[in-house]
């Protein structure tokens, strides 16, 4: 008779080590597209800006998932204030050229 006990591993026995780690950079782009569909337009922004990285092209085709093209006007004040008073010159800089505001937002608003 063997008097061990055994039973089956649940989830919350789990260590660390036992998950598979993805990136969500890694992730298709499809899937960050249907993702952002469920976020308002400044959320969009950072969640792409979030997800940017070294590779431009992969970035910028990305982006254009994410956010999409129409940004002629570009207004932070939609951003919820909780978020803003955290931002610095370098979250702006990256949302920017995130959607490559130089290029197609006609009125910027801080």
């Amino acid at each position: 008779v063997n008097d061990s006990c055994k039973r089956r591993r649940l989830l919350g026995d789990a260590s660390p080590e036992d998950f598979i780690s993805c990136p969500l950079s890694d992730l298709p782009n499809g899937v960050m597209t249907n993702v952002a569909n469920y976020l308002d337009a400044p959320s969009r922004l950072f969640f792409a800006a979030a997800l940017t990285n070294q590779n431009a092209v992969a970035s910028d085709e990305r982006n254009t998932a994410i956010v999409g093209n129409e940004w002629t006007t570009l207004d932070f004040g939609e951003i919820e204030k909780e978020l803003a008073v955290k931002l610095n010159d370098d979250d702006i800089e990256k949302v920017l050229q995130c959607i490559d505001a130089a290029n197609r937002v006609k009125k910027l608003k801080l």
